[in-house]
């Protein structure tokens, strides 16, 4: 089964929207610190960055709420949760819902590869 789902990623702490000049252009941008929020960073053989993961839990909602069958929160490692305190541990980011989706069309999948970014000077736009 698949499901949809919504992540609200200014629940990431310290996260915020900026607006962050190009070349060519301003984006408005989603800043998410590494460090304040436990992601991991995989990089190549020559140390630029591949991707950025972040581990997260999901559960069953029994009974749905919202219409939402599924809640997901991040996940921490045991040693860095065992290391936080109770309210650390409550601010733990609870990011969103899931409910069940059945993909109608696969042309209609929006999906777009990652640009890497790894350098001030070296962004997309």
């Amino acid at each position: 089964m698949n499901y949809s789902g919504k992540l609200n990623l200014l629940k990431f702490r310290n996260a915020c929207i900026v607006n962050i000049p190009g070349r060519t252009t301003t984006k408005k941008c989603v800043v998410i610190p590494i460090e304040d929020n436990n992601l991991f960073i995989s990089a190549d053989e020559n140390l630029r960055p591949k991707g950025a993961y972040l581990d997260f839990i999901a559960w069953e909602n029994n009974p749905p709420r919202y219409g939402d069958t599924h809640s997901f929160r991040q996940s921490v490692a045991k040693e860095v949760r065992e290391r936080m305190t109770e309210e650390e541990q409550k601010a733990i980011p609870y990011f969103g819902g899931m409910r069940p989706y059945e993909l109608k069309n696969a042309a209609q999948s929006t999906y777009a590869p990652a640009v890497e970014v790894y350098a001030e000077d070296d962004l997309p736009f």
